[in-house]
């Protein structure tokens, strides 16, 4: 990774991803493992750390999101990707989500 994310960068991309996590209503080993590694990747270790509610995203992470370079934006990008996949069923609320994340905050799709 290159560039490092912001406090305000990691709260927002964590929150999504645990929102990601649980689209479905269920999180599933493999999801919170995958989640953890995708916060370490980001360096995002805050143990009292509370995501961002579902309805309260598009007023409090999405401008954050939008503002990410590129390489941020393709991190992020492919983080959701492992997140949603990880269970083995990218479901279609997990779908819905993703899309409503990629054209809500100008985020290219990674599948990798």
């Amino acid at each position: 990774m290159g560039e490092k994310f912001t406090l305000e960068e990691q709260k927002a991309i964590a929150s999504v991803l645990y929102n990601l996590a649980d689209a479905d209503f269920r999180t599933h080993e493999g999801e919170d493992e995958c989640l953890k590694t995708c916060l370490k990747e980001l360096e995002f270790d805050v143990p009292d750390f509370v995501p961002i509610s579902r309805n309260e995203l598009q007023k409090q992470a999405y401008e954050t999101l939008k503002r990410m370079t590129k390489e941020k934006k393709r991190t992020f990008s492919r983080m959701m990707t492992q997140v949603s996949r990880s269970d083995g069923h990218f479901g279609p609320r997990e779908q819905a989500f993703v899309k409503e994340i990629l054209l809500m905050c100008d985020v290219p799709f990674v599948h990798r």
